[in-house]
């Protein structure tokens, strides 16, 4: 309920243009073994496997880029009810992280694909299994365009889909000798 009551927030501050981010330098991979394992303690029946090891310094909002997580991941928990494993893999690729969470549910069909970062959008076929009110991926959408990110998702029917971001990485400081 209470994330629930947030998202609700959120979407009337985007809606209005007053969605804050508190901006800082921190590094990646703490950051999302932390996310992780928040989601691992709520959810203990899932097996929720960090893979990679994708390092760097970014320029973000710490918990609005953590609200994206966790929507991934808790997606990925709801929508695949008859497995308990959840993918995360990080990998570094030039000057992008990247963030891959994959599930092992029941895939989302081709033509859906485009409008799920949409407002309102819920995939007609599962409308009616599982609840939910279609903001949360169009919030994390915002959220990722605000932090020069991309996002998407592949996925093939019967197939868990795989939910992915990238975020910039910071350039790294030049190391100066003494003698500069």
């Amino acid at each position: 309920l209470t994330r629930l009551v947030d998202d609700l927030l959120d979407l009337s501050k985007i809606e209005n243009g007053k969605l804050k981010f508190n901006y800082c330098e921190f590094a990646f991979r703490p950051f999302i073994e932390n996310a992780v394992e928040m989601i691992r303690q709520t959810h203990k029946d899932h097996h929720i496997r960090l893979m990679g090891d994708a390092d760097a310094i970014i320029c973000g909002d710490p918990s609005r880029i953590e609200q994206v997580v966790v929507n991934y991941l808790t997606n990925a928990i709801k929508y695949s009810p008859q497995s308990r494993e959840v993918h995360v893999i990080t990998e570094l690729v030039g000057d992008q992280v990247f963030v891959r969470v994959k599930d092992f549910g029941i895939g989302i069909p081709k033509d859906k694909q485009a409008s799920l970062f949409q407002k309102h959008f819920r995939v007609e076929e599962t409308s009616h299994q599982f609840q939910g009110m279609g903001i949360g991926l169009y919030i994390c959408a915002e959220v990722l365009t605000r932090h020069k990110g991309t996002y998407g998702v592949t996925s093939n029917p019967g197939e868990g889909p795989e939910f992915y971001f990238s975020l910039p990485v910071l350039p790294e400081k030049p190391v100066l000798s003494e003698n500069n």
